[in-house]
């Protein structure tokens, strides 16, 4: 008997633990935060190969805002791999800002909306705090005469920044 009333008690309280851990990691976020708070992310991030660059590129000027959902498996995908390539091109953490999104592509500040953000992630490149270039989804390169087409995350890097 004694059982019957402490397994749904201990069931009642595990609830919100297990609950949490599903919760989307929403507004502005450190890479130490990020991958305490989201395992995926940390093993993607660990698992990411090392980019390297044939050029030095210039990154005077040149910051990233990343718009992401822990939820998006999109996100779980290119959001560790860019980290590791904007660490690997030794572009400052202090550049960086990584801002988590609810599902409905949004945070309490509103700049999902306000960046218009309609997919997951949005990689935002600025240069001197003017928008040059974003990543929406996953890696593509507008050709001229072609359209979008298919690139790898270091292809688009480089295309953007060396506009």
């Amino acid at each position: 008997m004694k059982r019957l009333i402490y397994l749904p008690l201990v069931l009642l309280i595990s609830i919100p633990v297990f609950s949490s851990s599903n919760l989307p990691l929403i507004g502005d976020l450190s890479k130490d935060e990020l991958f305490l708070k989201d395992n995926q992310f940390y093993k993607n991030y660990l698992s990411a190969k090392p980019y390297y660059f044939d050029s030095i590129l210039d990154l005077d000027g040149i910051s990233v805002e990343i718009l992401f959902g822990t939820w998006c498996h999109d996100s779980q995908r290119e959001v560790p791999k860019l980290l590791r390539m904007l660490e690997d091109i030794n572009l400052k953490s202090e550049m960086i800002s990584l801002i988590g999104l609810d599902y409905n592509k949004n945070e309490p500040l509103n700049r999902g909306k306000i960046l218009n953000v309609k997919k997951t992630p949005t990689i935002i490149f600025y240069k001197d705090k003017i928008e040059i270039g974003r990543i929406e989804e996953t890696p593509k390169i507008m050709l001229e005469g072609v359209g979008l087409v298919s690139a790898s995350l270091k292809e688009n890097l480089l295309f953007i920044l060396n506009k």
